[in-house]
Protein backbone atom coordinates (compact mmCIF):
# COMPACT_ATOMS: atom_id res chain seq x y z
CA UNK A 1 0.00 0.00 0.00
CA UNK A 2 1.16 3.56 -0.50
CA UNK A 3 3.21 5.18 2.25
CA UNK A 4 0.59 7.79 3.14
CA UNK A 5 -2.02 5.12 3.83
CA UNK A 6 0.46 3.09 5.87
CA UNK A 7 1.23 6.19 7.98
CA UNK A 8 -2.49 6.83 8.47
CA UNK A 9 -3.16 3.22 9.46
CA UNK A 10 -0.46 3.36 12.12
CA UNK A 11 -1.70 6.75 13.32
CA UNK A 12 -5.28 5.49 13.50
CA UNK A 13 -4.29 2.38 15.47
CA UNK A 14 -2.14 4.38 17.87
CA UNK A 15 -4.84 7.00 18.24
CA UNK A 16 -7.36 4.31 19.13
CA UNK A 17 -5.03 2.69 21.67
CA UNK A 18 -3.16 5.67 23.14
CA UNK A 19 -5.18 8.72 22.15
CA UNK A 20 -7.00 9.02 25.47
CA UNK A 21 -3.64 9.17 27.24
CA UNK A 22 -1.41 11.02 24.77
CA UNK A 23 -3.81 12.92 22.53
CA UNK A 24 -2.44 13.99 19.16
CA UNK A 25 1.05 12.76 20.02
CA UNK A 26 -0.25 9.20 19.72
CA UNK A 27 -0.96 9.82 16.03
CA UNK A 28 2.60 10.84 15.29
CA UNK A 29 4.05 7.90 17.22
CA UNK A 30 1.89 5.36 15.40
CA UNK A 31 2.39 6.91 11.99
CA UNK A 32 6.16 6.96 12.28
CA UNK A 33 6.36 3.42 13.66
CA UNK A 34 4.17 2.16 10.82
CA UNK A 35 6.58 3.52 8.22
CA UNK A 36 9.59 1.63 9.60
CA UNK A 37 9.17 -1.47 7.35
CA UNK A 38 9.42 0.67 4.21
CA UNK A 39 12.86 1.95 5.16
CA UNK A 40 14.20 -0.98 3.14
CA UNK A 41 13.47 1.15 0.07
CA UNK A 42 16.58 3.17 0.90
CA UNK A 43 18.91 0.16 0.98
CA UNK A 44 20.99 0.13 -2.25
CA UNK A 45 21.00 -3.19 -4.09
CA UNK A 46 22.81 -4.51 -7.12
CA UNK A 47 20.30 -3.86 -9.89
CA UNK A 48 16.73 -2.86 -10.68
CA UNK A 49 15.31 -6.38 -10.34
CA UNK A 50 16.98 -6.99 -6.98
CA UNK A 51 15.66 -3.66 -5.74
CA UNK A 52 12.14 -4.74 -6.68
CA UNK A 53 12.23 -8.31 -5.41
CA UNK A 54 13.96 -7.63 -2.10
CA UNK A 55 11.52 -4.86 -1.18
CA UNK A 56 8.90 -6.17 1.26
CA UNK A 57 11.36 -8.89 2.26
CA UNK A 58 12.99 -9.25 5.69
CA UNK A 59 11.77 -5.80 6.75
CA UNK A 60 8.18 -6.98 6.23
CA UNK A 61 8.54 -10.33 7.99
CA UNK A 62 6.06 -10.87 10.81
CA UNK A 63 8.81 -12.69 12.70
CA UNK A 64 11.37 -9.90 12.30
CA UNK A 65 8.91 -7.15 13.17
CA UNK A 66 7.59 -9.01 16.20
CA UNK A 67 11.15 -9.48 17.44
CA UNK A 68 11.90 -5.80 16.85
CA UNK A 69 8.76 -4.50 18.57
CA UNK A 70 10.19 -4.39 22.15
CA UNK A 71 13.23 -2.39 21.00
CA UNK A 72 11.05 0.03 19.03
CA UNK A 73 8.67 0.40 21.99
CA UNK A 74 11.62 1.09 24.30
CA UNK A 75 12.86 3.77 21.89
CA UNK A 76 9.38 5.33 21.90
CA UNK A 77 9.39 5.54 25.71
CA UNK A 78 12.83 7.18 25.64
CA UNK A 79 11.85 9.74 23.02
CA UNK A 80 8.38 10.36 24.46
CA UNK A 81 8.62 10.19 28.29
CA UNK A 82 4.86 10.60 28.65
CA UNK A 83 4.48 7.05 27.34
CA UNK A 84 6.58 5.42 30.08
CA UNK A 85 3.74 4.79 32.55
CA UNK A 86 1.91 2.89 29.79
CA UNK A 87 4.72 0.51 28.74
CA UNK A 88 2.56 -2.55 28.07
CA UNK A 89 0.02 -0.63 26.05
CA UNK A 90 2.82 1.08 24.14
CA UNK A 91 4.41 -2.29 23.34
CA UNK A 92 1.11 -3.72 22.09
CA UNK A 93 0.45 -0.60 20.02
CA UNK A 94 3.92 -0.60 18.49
CA UNK A 95 3.57 -4.28 17.60
CA UNK A 96 0.21 -3.66 15.93
CA UNK A 97 1.54 -0.68 13.99
CA UNK A 98 4.47 -2.76 12.75
CA UNK A 99 2.70 -5.99 11.76
CA UNK A 100 -0.38 -4.39 10.20
CA UNK A 101 1.94 -2.75 7.66
CA UNK A 102 2.97 -6.01 5.92
CA UNK A 103 -0.47 -7.52 6.43
CA UNK A 104 -2.01 -4.60 4.54
CA UNK A 105 0.70 -4.88 1.88
CA UNK A 106 -0.17 -8.57 1.49
CA UNK A 107 -3.66 -7.49 0.42
CA UNK A 108 -2.20 -5.83 -2.68
CA UNK A 109 -0.77 -7.30 -5.87
CA UNK A 110 2.95 -6.65 -5.34
CA UNK A 111 3.61 -9.49 -2.93
CA UNK A 112 4.98 -9.44 0.62
CA UNK A 113 7.37 -11.92 2.22
CA UNK A 114 5.57 -11.97 5.57
CA UNK A 115 6.96 -15.38 6.52
CA UNK A 116 10.62 -14.61 5.76
CA UNK A 117 13.01 -16.42 6.29
CA UNK A 118 10.79 -19.48 5.86
CA UNK A 119 10.66 -20.89 2.34
CA UNK A 120 6.92 -20.98 1.74
CA UNK A 121 6.82 -20.13 -1.96
CA UNK A 122 6.23 -16.83 -3.69
CA UNK A 123 5.54 -13.67 -1.67
CA UNK A 124 2.05 -13.52 -0.22
CA UNK A 125 -0.39 -11.56 -2.38
CA UNK A 126 -4.14 -11.83 -1.90
CA UNK A 127 -5.23 -8.65 -3.70
CA UNK A 128 -8.22 -7.14 -1.92
CA UNK A 129 -7.44 -3.49 -2.67
CA UNK A 130 -5.51 -1.58 -5.30
CA UNK A 131 -2.17 -0.23 -4.11
CA UNK A 132 -3.83 3.20 -3.88
CA UNK A 133 -7.44 3.08 -2.70
CA UNK A 134 -9.04 6.47 -2.00
CA UNK A 135 -11.96 5.04 -0.02
CA UNK A 136 -9.76 3.22 2.47
CA UNK A 137 -7.34 6.12 2.76
CA UNK A 138 -10.08 8.71 3.33
CA UNK A 139 -11.70 6.60 6.06
CA UNK A 140 -8.41 6.56 7.95
CA UNK A 141 -7.67 10.21 7.21
CA UNK A 142 -10.98 11.48 8.61
CA UNK A 143 -10.51 9.54 11.83
CA UNK A 144 -6.95 10.75 12.30
CA UNK A 145 -7.90 14.37 11.58
CA UNK A 146 -10.72 14.11 14.10
CA UNK A 147 -8.32 13.12 16.88
CA UNK A 148 -5.88 15.85 15.84
CA UNK A 149 -8.37 18.70 15.47
CA UNK A 150 -11.22 17.95 17.91
CA UNK A 151 -9.16 18.57 21.03
CA UNK A 152 -12.07 20.07 22.97
CA UNK A 153 -14.19 17.00 22.39
CA UNK A 154 -11.55 14.27 22.45
CA UNK A 155 -13.82 11.40 23.61
CA UNK A 156 -16.07 11.94 20.61
CA UNK A 157 -13.05 12.20 18.30
CA UNK A 158 -11.62 8.95 19.64
CA UNK A 159 -14.93 7.16 19.11
CA UNK A 160 -15.10 8.47 15.55
CA UNK A 161 -11.54 7.33 14.85
CA UNK A 162 -12.25 3.84 16.17
CA UNK A 163 -15.46 3.63 14.15
CA UNK A 164 -13.71 4.66 10.95
CA UNK A 165 -10.82 2.25 11.62
CA UNK A 166 -13.42 -0.50 11.96
CA UNK A 167 -15.14 0.69 8.78
CA UNK A 168 -11.82 0.55 6.94
CA UNK A 169 -11.27 -3.00 8.17
CA UNK A 170 -14.75 -3.92 6.95
CA UNK A 171 -13.88 -2.38 3.58
CA UNK A 172 -10.83 -4.67 3.35
CA UNK A 173 -13.11 -7.58 4.18
CA UNK A 174 -15.39 -6.60 1.30
CA UNK A 175 -12.33 -6.55 -0.94
CA UNK A 176 -11.42 -10.08 0.13
CA UNK A 177 -14.99 -11.20 -0.56
CA UNK A 178 -14.85 -9.58 -4.01
CA UNK A 179 -11.55 -11.34 -4.68
CA UNK A 180 -13.11 -14.71 -3.82
CA UNK A 181 -16.17 -14.10 -6.01
CA UNK A 182 -14.17 -12.99 -9.05
CA UNK A 183 -11.69 -15.86 -8.65
CA UNK A 184 -14.63 -18.26 -8.66
CA UNK A 185 -15.94 -16.66 -11.84
CA UNK A 186 -12.55 -16.98 -13.52
CA UNK A 187 -12.04 -20.60 -12.55
CA UNK A 188 -15.36 -21.45 -14.17
CA UNK A 189 -14.75 -19.44 -17.36
CA UNK A 190 -13.62 -21.43 -20.42
CA UNK A 191 -10.78 -19.02 -21.24
CA UNK A 192 -9.34 -19.15 -17.71
CA UNK A 193 -10.28 -22.60 -16.40
CA UNK A 194 -7.36 -24.92 -15.72
CA UNK A 195 -4.77 -22.12 -15.83
CA UNK A 196 -3.01 -20.30 -12.98
CA UNK A 197 -5.23 -17.28 -12.30
CA UNK A 198 -4.46 -13.93 -10.69
CA UNK A 199 -7.27 -11.51 -9.83
CA UNK A 200 -6.88 -7.98 -8.50
CA UNK A 201 -8.96 -4.82 -8.20
CA UNK A 202 -8.89 -2.36 -11.06
CA UNK A 203 -7.35 0.98 -10.02
CA UNK A 204 -8.84 2.89 -7.10
CA UNK A 205 -11.86 0.68 -6.30
CA UNK A 206 -13.09 -2.79 -5.30
CA UNK A 207 -16.09 -2.95 -7.65
CA UNK A 208 -14.25 -3.75 -10.89
CA UNK A 209 -11.48 -6.32 -11.14
CA UNK A 210 -8.75 -7.46 -13.51
CA UNK A 211 -8.35 -11.15 -14.29
CA UNK A 212 -5.11 -12.67 -15.59
CA UNK A 213 -4.20 -16.25 -16.49
CA UNK A 214 -1.00 -17.63 -17.99
CA UNK A 215 -0.24 -20.60 -20.24
CA UNK A 216 3.09 -21.57 -21.79
CA UNK A 217 2.51 -19.66 -25.03
CA UNK A 218 -0.10 -17.05 -24.12
CA UNK A 219 -1.74 -15.10 -21.34
CA UNK A 220 -5.39 -14.13 -21.03
CA UNK A 221 -6.79 -10.90 -19.60
CA UNK A 222 -10.31 -9.86 -18.71
CA UNK A 223 -12.39 -7.51 -16.59
CA UNK A 224 -14.97 -8.63 -14.04
CA UNK A 225 -17.12 -7.47 -11.15
CA UNK A 226 -18.72 -9.36 -8.24
CA UNK A 227 -21.97 -7.64 -9.26
CA UNK A 228 -22.16 -9.67 -12.48
CA UNK A 229 -21.66 -13.35 -13.27
CA UNK A 230 -19.71 -12.79 -16.48
CA UNK A 231 -16.15 -11.80 -17.35
CA UNK A 232 -15.91 -9.24 -20.12
CA UNK A 233 -13.25 -7.82 -22.43
CA UNK A 234 -11.48 -11.19 -22.57
CA UNK A 235 -8.37 -11.10 -24.76
CA UNK A 236 -5.51 -13.50 -25.48
CA UNK A 237 -1.92 -12.31 -25.91
CA UNK A 238 1.28 -14.07 -26.94
CA UNK A 239 3.60 -15.10 -24.11
CA UNK A 240 7.22 -16.22 -24.04
CA UNK A 241 7.66 -18.35 -20.91
CA UNK A 242 11.35 -19.14 -21.54
CA UNK A 243 13.93 -16.82 -23.11
CA UNK A 244 15.09 -19.17 -25.90
CA UNK A 245 18.24 -18.85 -28.03
CA UNK A 246 20.18 -20.77 -25.39
CA UNK A 247 20.10 -17.76 -23.08
CA UNK A 248 20.56 -18.60 -19.40
CA UNK A 249 18.80 -16.12 -17.09
CA UNK A 250 20.77 -14.71 -14.17
CA UNK A 251 19.89 -15.37 -10.53
CA UNK A 252 18.19 -11.97 -10.40
CA UNK A 253 15.96 -12.85 -13.35
CA UNK A 254 15.12 -16.25 -11.88
CA UNK A 255 14.21 -14.49 -8.65
CA UNK A 256 11.79 -12.26 -10.57
CA UNK A 257 10.15 -15.36 -12.07
CA UNK A 258 9.65 -16.60 -8.51
CA UNK A 259 8.58 -13.21 -7.21
CA UNK A 260 5.77 -12.93 -9.77
CA UNK A 261 4.52 -16.43 -8.92
CA UNK A 262 4.88 -17.32 -12.61
CA UNK A 263 2.89 -14.35 -13.95
CA UNK A 264 5.62 -12.98 -16.21
CA UNK A 265 6.64 -13.01 -19.84
CA UNK A 266 9.90 -12.62 -21.70
CA UNK A 267 9.79 -10.19 -24.59
CA UNK A 268 12.02 -9.86 -27.65
CA UNK A 269 12.77 -6.15 -27.95
CA UNK A 270 14.50 -6.47 -31.31
CA UNK A 271 17.82 -5.42 -29.90
CA UNK A 272 17.67 -7.74 -26.94
CA UNK A 273 15.48 -9.38 -24.33
CA UNK A 274 13.25 -8.07 -21.55
CA UNK A 275 11.15 -9.65 -18.81
CA UNK A 276 7.83 -8.20 -17.65
CA UNK A 277 5.73 -8.68 -14.52
CA UNK A 278 2.25 -9.23 -15.97
CA UNK A 279 0.46 -8.56 -12.68
CA UNK A 280 1.47 -4.93 -12.43
CA UNK A 281 -0.40 -3.09 -15.13
CA UNK A 282 -2.92 -3.66 -17.88
CA UNK A 283 -2.07 -4.91 -21.36
CA UNK A 284 -0.15 -3.53 -23.15
CA UNK A 285 1.31 -1.25 -20.44
CA UNK A 286 3.11 -2.68 -17.41
CA UNK A 287 4.83 -0.99 -14.48
CA UNK A 288 7.71 -3.44 -14.08
CA UNK A 289 9.60 -4.50 -17.18
CA UNK A 290 13.37 -4.96 -17.33
CA UNK A 291 15.94 -5.18 -20.11
CA UNK A 292 18.11 -8.20 -19.25
CA UNK A 293 20.08 -8.91 -22.45
CA UNK A 294 21.44 -7.24 -25.58
CA UNK A 295 21.89 -8.93 -28.93
CA UNK A 296 25.57 -8.87 -29.94
CA UNK A 297 26.91 -10.62 -33.03
CA UNK A 298 23.60 -12.46 -33.35
CA UNK A 299 23.61 -13.84 -29.80
CA UNK A 300 22.01 -12.67 -26.57
CA UNK A 301 24.45 -11.38 -23.97
CA UNK A 302 23.32 -10.72 -20.41
CA UNK A 303 23.40 -7.17 -19.06
CA UNK A 304 22.76 -5.68 -15.65
CA UNK A 305 18.95 -5.48 -15.48
CA UNK A 306 17.54 -2.00 -15.98
CA UNK A 307 14.00 -0.67 -16.17
CA UNK A 308 12.52 -0.84 -19.67
CA UNK A 309 9.50 0.74 -21.31
CA UNK A 310 6.60 -1.66 -21.76
CA UNK A 311 3.78 -0.22 -23.83
CA UNK A 312 2.14 3.22 -23.69
CA UNK A 313 2.20 5.38 -20.54
CA UNK A 314 0.50 3.73 -17.58
CA UNK A 315 -1.96 6.61 -17.24
CA UNK A 316 -3.15 5.98 -20.79
CA UNK A 317 -3.57 2.24 -20.21
CA UNK A 318 -5.47 2.82 -16.96
CA UNK A 319 -7.72 5.32 -18.71
CA UNK A 320 -8.51 2.80 -21.45
CA UNK A 321 -9.30 0.12 -18.89
CA UNK A 322 -11.53 2.33 -16.78
CA UNK A 323 -13.40 3.40 -19.92
CA UNK A 324 -14.32 -0.26 -20.51
CA UNK A 325 -15.56 -1.24 -17.06
CA UNK A 326 -19.03 0.39 -17.11
CA UNK A 327 -20.15 -2.16 -19.70
CA UNK A 328 -19.60 -5.02 -17.27
CA UNK A 329 -22.78 -4.41 -15.28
Amino acid sequence: MDSITQFLLGASISGAALGSRLGGRALLIGGLVATIPDLDSFVPLGNAIDTMTHHRGASHSLFVLSAAAPAVAFAVTRLAPATRPHWRRVLATVWLCLVTHPLLDALTTYGTQIFWPLDVGAPVAVPAVFIIDPVYTVLLLVGVLAVWLMRRNRPRALRLNRALLAAGTLYLGLGLAGHAVVRGQAEGHPDFAGLPVHVQPAPFNIVFWQVLAVADDHYVTGLATPLSSTIGKVARHARLAVPGEGFEPSDSVRRLEWFTDGFYTYRDTGGGLAITDLRMGYHPSFAFSFDIARRRDGALAAITPVHAAAGPPMSEAIGQMLARVPGLI
